[in-house]
């Protein structure tokens, strides 16, 4: 099983907020969305920007600010436009108030564009 590695305090990442963060070495998009947190690949697929300094959000996606991409933080899928490439996602826990990222987790659908 890969390991979980602790990333930030829950307290330093409110909910509706986005933070860079660095596990496994990958750049990562952790979310705080409703309280529960996400992992998701930083960079866009389209033009690799990074989406955890520049993304931001519209209720439950990250939109890419030079394309208008928007993935659902849930699932990494791209719901605009709908199908295409999607973000990859990792396994989040919480423990003793820190937030830890564990192993990739299965890609989303990826229908076409």
């Amino acid at each position: 099983m890969a390991e979980y590695v602790p990333v930030c305090p829950t307290a330093e990442l409110g909910p509706g907020e986005v933070r860079e963060v660095e596990a496994h070495g990958e750049k990562l998009a952790l979310l705080n969305i409703g309280q529960t947190y996400y992992a998701l690949s930083a960079a866009c697929p389209n033009d690799g920007t990074n989406l955890a300094r520049e993304g931001r959000l519209d209720g439950d996606a990250l939109v890419c600010p030079n394309d208008g991409w928007a993935f659902d933080v849930r699932t990494g899928e791209r719901v605009r436009p709908r199908g295409g490439p999607a973000l990859r996602r990792r396994a989040i826990a919480v423990k003793d108030n820190q937030v830890l990222i564990g192993p990739r987790l299965p890609e989303a659908f990826r229908g076409a564009a």
